[in-house]
């Protein structure tokens, strides 16, 4: 019996969520990456907590570290929703695992090691480990069929990504039957898809373990040999092996590693035609444990994503985001602008920009109208999106400077610009 019920009944899933990321300062500067809101409704690790639910996983061990305690009071306000899914006397539970009081975790591999004795005791065939900084829908059933059928110590799913991207990702080769013959961060020359040259298959960093495979694995990596990371460390050694098979992800797939990252993965939920909606799918809901969470129409507010709980007066708003708790005051103009939790004042113009969490704008402030006259003030990044939030010391920045720019912010605006246009000619 191989039924998807059936085989993720035997899964453990850990969800990795201990990562500081500061490539993501200052969003960062009060809570972990995947608490950082998304969308305007959600937390980036809503995504990854969707996927594990709608898949129908209830053994859910979140493993936290940096600003843990975000995480924790988000699941545990969130757990009235969830209880009458899981079942006490099957075990079913989702339970949140900071590293034991005098150590941290050193790196994804280690984190889980440091909770070995879990699996040891579980029943379960099979573990799942997953990222909570990532951005998609996956129904991970499939992967554990697949899985499965394969026989194999180690299943790691790859998606195709841009090439530029790909590099730090680590890209994966496999022959056609599937097996993995390679995987590599950084590689030079970078291989791309023949199919595709501008793509290359990279590890979306979902893996799924035979119990006894992992154990072992861990057991002489980290234990006797001191490895912390799983792409850096684990995988090579496993790949070498054989046993070790791909599973190919064909859908929508984002890693939120850095501030363009945050900033690009926001602004594609308002393209014409966006690859996906998180926002309208019956099929695949994303669940939020901040409870039910509604989008506004209003005609202060165009080809925006508006939370229900965010507060407009007078102002006018495109192509932007605006989360829970925010108040615009009259006046204001917001252009291709993320908006967390704040204040923005009367007559303030924003453009091509992240407003930080709790950040006042003052009244009549233009940001994001001259990138070089914004640096002496805000960070700006390498893709020239300002950052809204004061800076701390000890992150000193570093001079913005048009040469850095592959694609800048502006172009993302000429983009949404010129889908805008095409989107009403073809209604005339």
């Amino acid at each position: 019996m191989r039924s998807a019920a059936h085989l993720a009944s035997k899964t453990l899933t850990f969800i990795l969520a201990g990562g500081k990321g500061e490539r993501l300062y200052p969003l960062t500067a009060d809570q972990p990456k995947p608490a950082l809101p998304f969308g305007g409704v959600f937390r980036i690790i809503d995504f990854t907590l969707s996927n594990v639910l709608n898949s129908g996983l209830r053994h859910i061990y979140l493993l936290t570290q940096y600003k843990q305690e975000r995480l924790h009071s988000y699941v545990r306000e969130g757990w009235p929703q969830l209880c009458n899914e899981f079942r006490r006397d099957n075990g079913d539970e989702i339970v949140c695992l900071p590293p034991s009081e005098g150590k941290r975790y050193r790196g994804t591999a280690d984190a889980v090691f440091q909770n070995l004795g879990l699996i040891e005791k579980s029943r379960s065939a099979y573990v799942l480990i997953v990222s909570a900084d990532q951005v998609y829908h996956m129904d991970y059933g499939e992967l554990l069929y697949r899985h499965a059928m394969s026989c194999a110590d180690l299943t790691m799913v790859a998606v195709q990504y841009p090439v530029q991207l790909a590099g730090p990702l680590g890209v994966i080769e496999a022959e056609p039957s599937g097996r993995l013959i390679g995987f590599e961060s950084n590689p030079v020359p970078l291989r791309p898809l023949q199919s595709n040259p501008e793509k290359a298959p990279v590890n979306m960093g979902v893996y799924l373990f035979g119990r006894e495979s992992l154990i072992e694995t861990l057991r002489k990596n980290v234990d006797l040999n001191g490895c912390d990371d799983f792409g850096r460390d684990i995988l090579p050694g496993m790949i070498r092996s054989g046993r070790t098979v791909v599973f190919d992800f064909g859908g929508y797939w984002r890693h939120i590693d850095t501030l363009d990252g945050y900033y690009e993965a926001n602004l594609d939920l308002l393209l014409p035609g966006a690859a996906w909606d998180p926002y309208e799918n019956a099929a695949w809901p994303t669940r939020t444990l901040a409870g039910p969470q509604c989008l506004q129409r209003s005609w202060l507010a165009s080809q925006s994503r508006v939370s229900l709980d965010a507060t407009l007066t007078g102002c006018e708003v495109w192509m932007s985001i605006v989360s829970k708790g925010v108040r615009i005051d009259a006046d204001a103009e917001l252009e291709a602008a993320i908006v967390l939790p704040g204040h923005i004042g009367s007559g303030a113009k924003i453009r091509n920009a992240i407003v930080a969490e709790q950040a006042v704008v003052s009244p009549h402030a233009v940001i994001g109208y001259d990138t070089e006259g914004d640096w002496p003030q805000f960070p700006v990044t390498e893709k020239g999106v300002v950052i809204v939030g004061a800076p701390e010391p000890s992150h000193p920045r570093v001079p913005w400077q048009s040469s850095h720019l592959p694609v800048t912010a502006h172009h993302s605006i000429a983009l949404l610009r010129r889908r805008e246009i095409q989107r009403k000619m073809k209604k005339q």
